[in-house]
């Protein structure tokens, strides 16, 4: 490895020959850079971040001090083949926070772009997290969980392999995830239950009040009416046409 334009390293960090650096990274003190790691331009490594082999950072990432991406999984499964960590452009990850390789080989975690991952985090194998999502202090996102645009989980949310979270969701404090969570909804309680729309953050995202008056009534049929979820679904999709009404059915 030679070290692009504009590239800083520090001189007690570790970093692999067969790493690829963009133009105008920062590598911090005491960070480990394996083989096989790719990190676009205008990333910046606080101090003891460590990268482990065939992990990829796209541009214009910050990550802080003892973040560690691409960890073997935490799985019994896991013989030790190849498999990937795939991290998006324009994130933030907080200190302490990980996020594990693919159990199966050739297989992907994958974060997107421009999310927000607070100190203490974890993204267990083969997690896919779409973009600009908030994830708050604490959480614990288990193997195979997908979590979608502009999600919001706050602090110490647990959430169950396999289990997904629609986009514009957002999950209350130290709840458990143990069921699938449609987009748009306001979650909470030990065991998530339904508890509304994420009003706020519909309107952050620029939601028209068409829809948002669309997605309320769906929410009533759905959660409030007494309809059998297939009745409430087929109501929803003739009574309630839009492109979010739409999205919410076809998650369910």
């Amino acid at each position: 490895m030679s070290p692009s334009t504009g590239t800083i390293i520090h001189p007690t960090a570790i970093v692999s020959p067969q790493a690829e650096l963009g133009e105008d990274v920062f590598i911090g003190p005491f960070c480990i850079i394996e083989d096989g790691v790719k990190i676009g331009a205008r990333t910046r490594l606080d101090s003891h971040v460590v990268l482990k082999r065939w992990t990829t950072l796209g541009a214009d990432n910050h990550l802080h001090m003892g973040v560690l991406l691409g960890t073997d999984p935490e799985d019994r499964n896991f013989k030790g083949e190849r498999s990937y960590c795939e991290v998006g452009d324009g994130n933030v990850f907080r200190e302490y926070s990980t996020a594990s390789r693919g159990t199966p080989p050739e297989s992907v975690t994958r974060i997107g772009n421009e999310n927000y991952i607070m100190i203490g985090v974890h993204v267990a194998h083969n997690g896919q997290v779409g973009n600009r999502t908030v994830i708050c202090n604490n959480c614990s996102l288990a193997g195979y969980v997908e979590v979608g645009d502009a999600a919001f989980l706050s602090g110490g949310v647990v959430v169950h392999q396999f289990s997904k979270i629609g986009r514009l969701a957002m999950i209350g404090g130290n709840t458990r995830v143990n069921l699938d969570v449609p987009p748009f909804l306001l979650t909470s309680e030990f065991n998530v239950a339904a508890h509304g729309l994420n009003v706020v953050g519909l309107r952050r995202a620029g939601i028209s009040r068409e829809s948002m008056r669309a997605l309320k009534e769906a929410y009533r049929l759905l959660y409030r009416s007494g309809l059998q979820q297939a009745e409430a679904l087929a109501r929803i999709e003739q009574e309630l046409p839009c492109d979010e009404t739409k999205q919410f059915v076809e998650f369910i």
